[in-house]
């Protein structure tokens, strides 16, 4: 339920509230070339890095790799630059941890995944994203009941709203394959509720019905 892209990659913020100019302003740039040129980016944060420019230059070159389609190394790199950068605050380590997982997410490294979203969470234990990140991750390595019980946990989050419809859809695709067809359906008309014209949940809601006719639990695609 899941889709990975450079945008999800740099969207979770940046990280540089910590960092005073000119630092911080080379960041900046060297982020902003990851969408434009991540060639160009990774040899930028390389250089960068051997002027002494810290986690940040690290953080820029793992998300270079990524976008370069080097996705597992640059997971591997983004996850041990949140281990060590004790001097970076809590948001911008749980921000790079979300990033290398969303790496792995994309490398299919599902198991890496989940265990980076489960630290990010160490350190922002409220950010239904991570939550949400680490039902996706569950899902997609066809552990269904941690998918749910991960869902069940983004949803919780934010108890007054009236349902994340990403959260509800991976729980209403795990719920489907689990047999659980009512308690699916009844996710999926949430979720369906908050966003009707998302592709996937319509998907979701196709494949439903056929089991329900069929009586049987679907395969995954």
């Amino acid at each position: 339920m899941r889709r990975i892209v450079l945008a999800t990659l740099l969207a979770g913020g940046l990280p540089c509230a910590a960092l005073a100019q000119p630092d911080e302003s080379r960041y900046r740039a060297c982020l902003d070339r990851v969408a434009q040129d991540p060639a160009a980016a990774y040899e930028d944060a390389l250089i960068w890095r051997a002027q002494g420019g810290g986690w940040p230059s690290e953080h820029c070159a793992g998300l270079a790799q990524i976008a370069e389609g080097w996705s597992a190394t640059g997971a591997a790199r983004l996850r041990a630059t949140a281990e060590g950068a004790t001097s970076a605050s809590d948001m911008s380590r749980a921000i790079l941890f979300g990033q290398a997982a969303d790496g792995f997410m994309r490398a299919r490294q599902f198991d890496d995944a989940a265990r980076a979203f489960a630290r990010g969470l160490d350190f922002a234990p409220r950010d239904a994203g991570l939550a949400r990140g680490l039902a996706d991750a569950a899902y997609a390595s066809q552990d269904l009941e941690s998918a749910v019980a991960a869902a069940n946990a983004a949803l919780a989050l934010n108890p007054g709203e009236p349902g994340e419809p990403g959260a509800l859809g991976v729980r209403a695709a795990a719920r489907l394959e689990l047999g659980a067809f009512d308690e699916a359906a009844a996710d999926l008309q949430q979720a369906l509720a908050a966003d009707p014209e998302n592709i996937e949940l319509l998907v979701l809601r196709g494949r439903l019905n056929e089991a329900r006719r069929s009586g049987q639990v679907p395969q995954r695609y």
